[in-house]
């Protein structure tokens, strides 16, 4: 009995131990970016890395990801998902840029919903929080999909922004984990080692006559649909190729739609 007893013990404590490597990081909220010079940005950037889990990293924001031009709009999160486009307001990329850890992040699409459901924070699919665990190397982004649904009654086609994995040195991704998850396209990062590209330059999409500073390019094996919630994708991270997807990753990413 003692046996039984000390067992139940240790399987109680586990769990605690696991916790005891996990963290949770702190979430800056979205800036409004517009008219801003690219050094302004750029000197976010840094601050943000500087003070996320990334601080002793050798870091300087890639040319090849910041092709951000001065003074330009960004487009803004309310608007594109409220009315498919526009600047006014907080930057939809303003998220990613001061969020390091988000290594990927659904990009806000042009919803429009001010015709159909109305428009809300919740659209935004935003994380509420964020978790490192130090054992494992391993970030965990956690996001409310249970509100979006509630709302629009429909699980959308989710695109991902790949900018900050490229940004900070991790150059190949693999999704060796899903759950409730579909992917849009036949050839995608479940079944395919692929390299990150995502980019922040001017662009049309906004629908300002100057261009605006925001994502590129659409990446389809990076698209998906959740078929059931909570819903997951774990994915591993190399700074260079690796050989193959059983090779041990850089990092390990989960996003987790609960």
């Amino acid at each position: 009995m003692k046996k039984i007893a000390l067992l139940f013990t240790v399987l109680w404590l586990i769990p605690a131990f696991a916790r005891a490597f996990e963290r949770e990081l702190p979430i800056s909220p979205m800036q409004s970016f517009s008219g801003l010079s690219r050094d302004v940005i750029l000197g976010k950037r840094l601050k943000a890395v500087q003070n996320s889990i990334f601080v002793g990293l050798d870091y300087l924001p890639s040319p090849s990801v910041f092709q951000i031009e001065d003074n330009l709009p960004w487009i803004s999160a309310h608007q594109v998902t409220c009315y498919g486009k526009g600047t006014d307001g907080l930057s939809r990329e303003s998220f990613g840029i001061l969020n390091p850890p988000v290594l990927y992040y659904a990009v806000m699409p042009s919803y429009n919903f001010s015709q159909t459901t109305g428009c809300s924070e919740v659209d935004y699919l935003l994380p509420y929080k964020i978790t490192y665990d130090d054992v494992l190397n391993q970030i965990s982004v956690y996001i409310d999909y249970t509100s979006f649904y509630q709302k629009n009654g429909s699980y959308v086609r989710i695109y991902l922004s790949d900018t900050n994995a490229r940004d900070l040195g991790y150059h190949y991704v693999y999704a060796d984990n899903v759950k409730n998850i579909r992917f849009a396209e036949t050839k995608n990062i479940s079944n395919t080692i692929t390299p990150t590209r995502g980019f922040y330059h001017r662009g049309g999409s906004c629908g300002a006559k100057s261009g605006c500073n925001n994502y590129s390019p659409r990446q389809y094996e990076l698209e998906f649909y959740l078929t059931n919630l909570p819903a997951e994708i774990r994915m591993k991270l190399w700074q260079a190729e690796p050989a193959d997807f059983k090779q041990k990753e850089d990092i390990s990413y989960r996003l987790i739609f609960d």
